[in-house]
Order: structure tokens, then C-alpha cells, then sequence
């Protein structure tokens, strides 16, 4: 399981599943993942074999959702990603506010 999620691919599908308000299923994963439709169906069988997800064919599509152990991989990821977000915007802060440092000591000269 490690293997899948140290890459940014199965993780951004297990987040994107969680956050959908509608159905989701392979072709609406490959667009908001930016991958090929046959890369997102390989990540989902994975995710699948996993225990992650689960899929109920509808007509055509077939529906993917988390389940209860999905929910708390994706919760976690997303608690993550945000962690990360703070983080860099934090330091964007502070080089702005360092940049505005030294601009104001080289006006003092």
C-alpha cells in the first residue's frame, strides 16, 4: 500500500472522491487528476483492490465511493495537504516581509 500512496495520483483521487458533492466515476477522476482515462481506471482497480474504494456500475458508468477506510485515508490526506498549504503560504509571507525589510533598510541609507 505504501507504494501507492507516495505518489500524487492515487492520493489526489482519494481526496477528489471525498470532496464530491455529485457522482464520481473514471472519466471525472482523469480530468480533475490530469491523467489519461486508462491511468485513472489503473489507480481506481488499485485503490479498489485496497479496500479504499468501492464502484456500483450504473448504466454505462460505473460510481465510485469510499469506503469507511477510504474516508479516513482521504481525511487525512486532505488534513495534510492543507498542513502543506499553511505552510507555504507562511513562508511566502515571510519572504514578502523580508523583501519589504530590506527595502526599507536600503531607504534608511
Amino acid at each position: 500500500m505504501k507504494e501507492i500512496f507516495l505518489n500524487e495520483k492515487p492520493v489526489m483521487t482519494l481526496v477528489t472522491i471525498r470532496k464530491s458533492r455529485k457522482e464520481i466515476y473514471g472519466s471525472i477522476i482523469s480530468r480533475k487528476i490530469d491523467t489519461t482515462y486508462a491511468h485513472a481506471v489503473k489507480i481506481i482497480s488499485q485503490l479498489e483492490d485496497e479496500g479504499l474504494i468501492k464502484s456500483e456500475k450504473q448504466g454505462r458508468k460505473k460510481i465510485l465511493t469510499l469506503t469507511e477506510k477510504g474516508e479516513r485515508y482521504a481525511d487525512l490526506f486532505i488534513e495534510m495537504l492543507e498542513m502543506f498549504e499553511e505552510e507555504e503560504e507562511g513562508a511566502s509571507e515571510g519572504l514578502s516581509l523580508s523583501s519589504q525589510g530590506s527595502k526599507l533598510s536600503d531607504n534608511t541609507l
